[in-house]
């Protein structure tokens, strides 16, 4: 049995008597990214699951490249997925004093050196010549030849520690016992390993979890698509739905389910559970299942979610009839998948012109005979008294059984004429919501503009 183990297996010992503490530490260097709210995630339903404590730490000693607008887009980004923090936030920068003793006592424990460098004096830790083993929870036992690693700067000539060394001196200061992150720190986990050994502390346990790919098989990057929590907000997303998402991937309740409650997941996790294979980001999936989760939503919430969507569209659903938009909700909840599709899809309803799709109008309004068959359409809706949907079925579908043809070859002309487009809710529903004047102002329009058959 090696040194390392023998530490190893005391610290487990002594840990199983703590309280679990795990902590989210992201540097501020950038906007919160999709892996980054997996990590705190995992790191916060096993502090529940576990009774714990979790805290948020901001490692934010890279003078150059962190900035306070990424640290607060990081606070809101997990507030708004629901991810609350017991501590923190905790800034490193705050903290240099704590630093300095530690790194002092190292240089004079011998465990530590100064160096000279072009920007002045630094220290350095002075790497121990022996192997380097640790059991991670998820990946097994990791070992490094610790004379294979060079010496590392702990403390730099600007003041400011390094991320080895502030990261592990935060973990002791705070109590943390279960250190749960991305598997592209493992190559740092030896040189943390050894400043707790210097320091004489024990270890927490470490969990390195598995990367998250695109569809493609490559890294998840902004060539994907939207990376960032920011984004997925912005694109209307729900966060219950991205949290159920990023929370599968990597990780199974047992089952199969693919829709899993938060009680639900705080009463399955562990990191037991967690999978050593990468994880792919499948769009497609996301899309399905912020679509349930739209339409699980009450019906006044689902309003109160679209209304930042609709007014940045310009629309103050304020001034809208009363009952009028809850309508188009109900008649598109199974079409839009996220908030700000919603609009996309019913923007016709709203404005008073249309963007008509030049495909749509070559095919179907260019017709030989759609002239005609539109300029009858428009004669008998103006007789239209109640303009409601069983009243719009009853008089097309007469025209069409008096014209002897299939109700196709006036729907998609139609269709196309009232909504810019092919694709829509249904036509007697819509026509309905968009009332009497709208829908002959627009047949009126396609007329003179692409039908060629003068105005009526």
């Amino acid at each position: 049995m090696t040194i390392m183990q023998t530490f190893s297996e005391v610290s487990i010992s002594n840990m199983t008597e703590k309280k679990v503490h795990v902590r989210f530490s992201p540097s501020p260097t950038g906007f919160l990214h999709i892996g980054g709210a997996r990590t705190a995630l995992y790191n916060w339903l096993f502090a529940k699951h576990m009774g714990g404590i979790f805290s948020l730490r901001i490692e934010d000693t890279d003078q150059t490249r962190s900035e306070d607008k990424f640290a607060e887009d990081i606070k809101e980004g997990l507030e708004w997925l629901g991810i609350d923090w017991d501590a923190g936030p905790i800034y490193q920068s705050r903290r240099l004093a704590i630093y300095d003793r530690y790194a002092e006592n190292l240089v004079k424990d011998g465990k530590a050196y100064w160096v000279e460098d072009e920007k002045g004096r630094a220290i350095r830790f002075r790497m121990p010549d022996e192997e380097i083993e640790f059991d991670d929870i998820i990946r097994g036992q990791i070992k490094f030849d610790g004379s294979l690693i060079e010496d590392f700067v702990i403390l730099k000539a600007d003041g400011f520690p390094t991320y080895n060394f502030a990261c592990t001196i935060d973990d002791v200061e705070m109590g943390v016992t279960h250190v749960v992150r991305g598997d592209d720190h493992i190559a740092n986990t030896p040189k943390q390993i050894a400043v707790c050994r210097a320091i004489g502390v024990e270890l927490p346990r470490f969990a390195h979890l598995p990367m998250i790919l695109g569809e493609d098989g490559a890294r998840l990057s902004k060539r994907h698509g939207a990376t960032s929590v920011r984004e997925y907000k912005e694109l209307g997303y729900l966060p219950e739905a991205l949290t159920n998402f990023i929370a599968l991937l990597g990780w199974a309740p047992g089952d199969d389910r693919e829709v899993v409650s938060r009680k639900e997941m705080i009463e399955s996790f562990t990191l037991e559970r967690v999978g050593k294979t990468s994880a792919r980001f499948n769009n497609t999936k996301l899309d399905w299942m912020n679509s349930l989760y739209i339409r699980q939503l009450p019906a006044d919430e689902l309003l109160r979610r679209l209304t930042p969507f609709l007014q940045k569209a310009g629309v103050e659903p304020d001034r809208l009839p009363e009952g009028w938009l809850q309508k188009v909700v109900e008649l598109h909840i199974e079409r839009f998948k996220t908030l700000a599709d919603f609009y996309v899809q019913t923007a016709f309803l709203f404005t008073e012109e249309v963007d008509y799709d030049p495909t749509a109008v070559e095919k179907h309004l260019k017709k030989d005979g759609v002239p005609e068959l539109l300029q009858e359409t428009h004669s008998e809706l103006s007789k239209v008294e109640d303009f409601d949907k069983e009243s719009l079925e009853r008089c097309l579908r007469s025209l069409v059984e008096r014209r002897g043809i299939g109700f196709g070859k006036l729907a998609q002309p139609l269709r196309v004429a009232v909504t810019g487009k092919t694709v829509s809710a249904g036509l007697f529903e819509t026509m309905e919501l968009l009332g009497k004047e709208k829908t002959l102002r627009r047949i009126s329009h396609c007329l003179s503009t692409f039908c060629k058959a003068g105005s009526v």
